[in-house]
């Protein structure tokens, strides 16, 4: 899957915050979570990744000019494959993110429960 955002990121440097992140924080709270106990500045050279607790959902925060953007990416079915060591940040390259963001189980995989005949419409 590509990036869902139109940016060069040569150069830029692409933090995964290892674990679980309460996903009850917004954009100001994972900023906050970024410079304060990760202890890394943010600007338009970083990208930051976060996972969600059951890992279906992951938050990517940058910089753009003078805000930031906030980014989900929410699956149905599978998990994201989250790094889960002891390590507060990792640094990682561009592709690596692009391939924990790619969909854990093909639509290919996914089967019908049954086969459907005739469909009805009720209007």
């Amino acid at each position: 899957m590509a990036l869902p955002f139109d940016k060069n990121l040569d150069g830029v440097k692409v933090y995964l915050k290892v674990g679980s992140t309460d996903f009850r924080r917004g954009i100001k709270g994972l900023i906050s979570l970024v410079e304060g106990s990760m202890k890394i500045h943010m600007d338009d050279k970083s990208l930051f990744a976060f996972c969600s607790k059951d890992r279906k959902q992951i938050k990517i925060i940058y910089v753009e000019g003078a805000g930031a953007v906030l980014i989900l990416r929410k699956i149905r079915y599978g998990r994201f494959p989250w790094p889960q060591n002891n390590s507060d940040a990792l640094l990682v390259d561009v592709e690596v993110l692009r391939s924990l963001l790619v969909d854990p189980i093909s639509i290919e995989a996914i089967q019908a429960r049954r086969n459907v005949d005739k469909i009805q419409l009720y209007l």
